[in-house]
């Protein structure tokens, strides 16, 4: 069971006509797709978060997210420690089909809304294509040029067949 599903969940219009604002933290042990993607589970992400109707007095937040993840440096392949500091901004609406005028938008169903899946998905959404250390602070593991051609090749095993097989006059070129 969800974290958040054992207790109600705030109403996305009650939260936007009062202006609210959410603080705390999110523990990792909530966020499953973001644990597949770190190295150990990190410690619990600050967040808060505002929300407010825009001019056409749709519901709608504004965010921000703090934090450290340990990813894989994918240069040195060493444990970099991915400093954020993120802010989003989303509409909130009921389904995916309502129309948001091409702006960002969060699906709150039933007009509720649980924080945890809206920090994990912005973690997701911001972490870097590839993660690597400040140029120069790292190197690539020896064998492998940083930036340069990988590492020569064995032989194809068929290279190799069609060496003996041509030795052994059985090349069946025409």
């Amino acid at each position: 069971m969800h974290p958040t599903s054992a207790r109600r969940l705030p109403e996305v219009e009650d939260l936007a006509s009062r202006g609210a604002v959410l603080t705390g933290s999110v523990e990792p042990a909530s966020m499953p797709r973001l644990l597949e993607v770190v190295v150990e589970p990190p410690a619990p992400i600050t967040y808060r978060i505002a929300f407010a109707r825009d001019a056409a007095g749709r519901p709608g937040m504004a965010g921000r997210l703090e934090g450290t993840l340990p990813l894989i440096c994918q240069r040195c392949l060493d444990r970099l420690d991915w400093s954020f500091d993120l802010r989003f901004e989303s509409l909130l609406v009921g389904d995916e089909r309502e129309d948001t005028d091409g702006r960002d938008a969060v699906v709150c169903p039933g007009g509720r809304i649980a924080v945890e899946p809206v920090v994990e998905d912005e973690l997701l959404l911001a972490l870097p294509g590839a993660a690597v250390h400040a140029r120069g602070s790292c190197e690539a593991p020896p064998g492998r040029a940083a930036g340069g051609a990988p590492p020569a090749r064995a032989p194809s095993p068929f290279s190799i067949l069609r060496t003996l097989r041509s030795d052994h006059g059985c090349d069946r070129s025409s």
